[in-house]
């Protein structure tokens, strides 16, 4: 396997990031990205509906983010280039990042309760 790095600086005065990315050859899983996607927004609905704080909701909205685009980059790109590694970043961190948003006492019931209402709008 391959590395890519990508080094930028944010601004100003800002830190130097470095990011490396292997490039992968296994196909992006579309399916189970979307469907992450979908408990990610139930997860922001169910949050919203609950009267969470902006700080929580942007949290969960960076996670959306990042599914979203490693979704586009995932259909995008095909294995073995620099956009299928870098979708693959993406959903790993995302994947990992939403674990941590759902606390293990969460009842499933304000999430899919959040979910079907999205859908029988």
């Amino acid at each position: 396997m391959r590395g890519v790095a990508s080094a930028w600086t944010a601004g100003a005065g800002a830190t130097t990031f470095l990011i490396v990315l292997s490039i992968r050859h296994d196909p992006f899983p579309i399916e189970a990205a979307r469907d992450l996607l979908g408990l990610v927004r139930a997860v922001y609905a169910a949050r919203v509906a609950e009267g969470a704080d902006a700080v929580t909701l942007a949290k969960i909205a960076v996670v959306g983010i990042d599914l979203a685009c490693a979704l586009e980059l995932g259909e995008a790109h095909g294995p073995g280039t620099l956009g299928h590694a870098a979708a693959w970043k993406r959903a790993e961190r995302a994947a990992t990042t939403a674990e941590d948003l759902v606390a293990i006492t969460d009842g499933a019931e304000p999430i899919v309760r959040a979910a079907m209402g999205r859908v029988t709008k």
